[in-house]
């Protein structure tokens, strides 16, 4: 969204730091005018990903062109998603999200006072047509995270944000303990495009915080796609590593019990 970088909307955000001033997403430390934290770099580097692209044989892609993820989900990347989603939180998913135009795009970081201003990667803009965020399961957070991590990489790509493209043509279960099958179950036709105009004839980055099995971004995908999308790629900060994809009817291990308790710590 190219509003949000604009000077209007910067100055408001130098007016709150002087309030709520910025701290790092993984550790809470205030970080001011450093564009990342040099205290989480050891902690976050056993937790990189490489290849950040998801293979088919661990994830369910669907018709997803492909997906990648530069951060396995657990540690202090979990908690910092968790605090994102759950504790009110929406400039920290903000700042997951120049963390991944930084991993996964390879933009440049810099300081526009004190907030950290991804810079446009030439050519990237070359692979899509429009960054398309997953909706939020509930209106009750008042934002979406996937939205707020998408407006650093809209800048980074020099792509529109098409914050509203994507909606919920029903509300499901939440996934979390629920098998592969009952996933796909649970996300068949919840996705319905809102603004098909922003999506025909377009390639899609779809951007999430987390992807699990995949099921909920290759749903997103297929809605994309009946409505006229050319691809759809997706990106997240993070994802839960299978050895191989689970058996359809296998629970996956991850409860929401487990997200609270680690709420609990944070």
């Amino acid at each position: 969204m190219p509003g949000d970088y604009a000077a209007p909307c910067w100055l408001l955000r130098q007016v709150r730091q002087l309030l709520y001033p910025r701290r790092c997403p993984f550790c809470r430390r205030v970080l001011g005018f450093v564009p990342t934290c040099p205290e989480c770099a050891e902690r976050l580097e056993p937790l990189r990903r490489m290849p950040m692209r998801l293979k088919e044989s661990e994830h369910y892609l669907g018709t997803l062109s492909g997906a990648a993820a530069p951060y396995r989900y657990t540690g202090c990347v979990r908690s910092a998603v968790l605090r994102a989603k759950y504790q009110g939180e929406p400039w920290t998913a903000v700042e997951l999200g120049v963390e991944m135009a930084r991993l996964l795009f390879g933009s440049e970081i810099l300081m526009r006072g004190a907030e950290p201003t991804p810079q446009r990667v030439e050519g990237l803009s070359l692979g899509y047509d429009a960054i398309v965020p997953v909706p939020a399961s509930s209106k009750k957070r008042g934002y979406n995270v996937p939205e707020r991590m998408a407006r650093p990489l809209a800048k980074a790509v020099g792509v529109p944000l098409a914050a509203n493209a994507l909606g919920r043509a029903r509300t499901g279960r939440h996934q979390a303990g629920l098998s592969l099958d009952e996933r796909l179950v649970n996300v068949a036709g919840a996705f319905r495009v809102l603004e098909p105009d922003n999506v025909d004839g377009k390639r899609v980055l779809l951007v999430d915080d987390v992807i699990t099995t995949g099921a909920t971004a290759a749903a997103c995908a297929q809605a994309l796609l009946d409505a006229g999308a050319q691809s759809v790629f997706a990106v997240a900060l993070a994802t839960v590593e299978f050895d191989a994809l689970p058996s359809r009817s296998q629970p996956i291990a991850e409860t929401a019990e487990e997200d609270e308790k680690e709420i609990e710590k944070t």
